[in-house]
């Protein structure tokens, strides 16, 4: 099997697919990168590929904006993150298994600003989901298809 030139940035301060991540990176050969802020750093991670950044509102977001590369893959449940890679070739999937498109971003900042008008006015917006064994078996499904295809493309 070949090495694929694409990467795999993991918005880690929050991720929690971070084992499956592992788990299919390894079957292609390739080691995820991970990101965060030094409050959420792990240990037992050094045989690993982390970055630990001072604490701020987007650093990690401004890391990994940074470096990707079109082709690129990276793993985050921040939409405004989102927004701003997939106009650059880079695939976006969240924890839950979705895969974020360039044409969904009037969508997703609409839906940000709706929420933030919510919040303003004290209004209870309700939060997401639960985070289920089913978000896993999705998310680990898209990211293998995923990193099929590139690995077919190449």
């Amino acid at each position: 099997m070949q090495n694929l030139n694409s990467s795999v940035w993991v918005d880690a301060d929050s991720c929690p697919v971070q084992e499956e991540i592992r788990l299919v990176c390894s079957s292609f050969q390739l080691e995820p990168k991970f990101v965060a802020t030094v409050n959420h750093y792990k240990h037992g991670t050094n045989n690993e590929n982390w970055t630990y950044l001072d604490h701020g509102s987007q650093s990690v977001d401004l890391f990994i904006l940074n470096r990707v590369k079109s082709g690129d893959i990276v793993v985050t449940q921040d939409y405004s993150l989102a927004v701003l890679l997939t106009p650059r070739g880079v695939y976006v999937i969240t924890p839950r298994g979705k895969l974020i498109k360039e044409g969904e971003a009037t969508d997703i900042m609409n839906q940000k600003h709706l929420r933030q008008q919510s919040l303003k006015r004290k209004k209870k917006w309700k939060g997401p989901r639960a985070f289920t064994d089913e978000d896993r078996r999705v998310f680990t499904q898209t990211l293998t298809e995923l990193l099929t295809g590139i690995e077919n493309r190449e």
